[in-house]
């Protein structure tokens, strides 16, 4: 048998037993097809199918959504007011606490005061916002026993805004003023 029929007959018995075996879950490089206008789609079970994850390789069976937010931080974009809720966002609910006057023995009452109403309005962007909730604190003392103490306060706030970092890590400009509030105005003698 000559050189040129042997490997003819060798190339028909392997084509004839490629033909006998289940596809590979892999597209065959010999294919006729254009890959560039097929649709990729794995040929075998996802890993994480179980998981309903995909990686960026993996078809996805569902429609893109639309990203919610502004896009500006993927991080946040959940916590972003979206359409109805933005004004909802910012309405405050309950009965505001009484403003404190610098009397000492009312420094844990006015706390708890304050602490309750933020609590129930936990959902507002004041009470998510250190910033935000300390400076409504501050409206809510006035009174000459506490006024320079709101200045300092005020040109503290300043500070942290310009500058973060003068903030202790794990705390935040509104733990940080109640710290300071609670040294001035606490009444030791309780």
């Amino acid at each position: 048998m000559p050189f040129a029929e042997a490997i003819t007959a060798a190339t028909k018995a392997v084509q004839e037993e490629q033909a006998k075996r289940p596809p590979t879950p892999f597209d065959d490089p010999s294919s006729d097809k254009d890959k560039e206008e097929e649709e990729y789609r794995p040929k075998y079970k996802d890993v994480f199918g179980s998981f309903g994850m995909h990686s960026s390789q993996t078809a996805c069976n569902k429609p893109p959504c639309r990203p919610c937010g502004t896009g500006d931080d993927p991080f946040t974009l959940e916590n972003l007011p979206q359409g109805d809720k933005e004004d909802k966002a910012c309405q405050l609910k309950g009965i505001h606490p009484d403003k404190f006057n610098g009397d000492c023995s009312q420094t844990t009452r006015f706390l708890a005061t304050f602490n309750w109403f933020m609590l129930m309005n936990y959902r507002a962007d004041i009470a998510k916002d250190p910033i935000m909730h300390s400076i409504y604190f501050l409206l809510l003392l006035e009174g000459p026993k506490c006024e320079g103490w709101v200045d300092a306060a005020d040109r503290w706030l300043r500070h942290i805004v310009e500058d973060p970092s003068m903030i202790p890590r794990q705390s935040n400009a509104w733990k940080e003023l109640k710290k300071q509030f609670k040294e001035a105005f606490s009444d030791y003698a309780e």
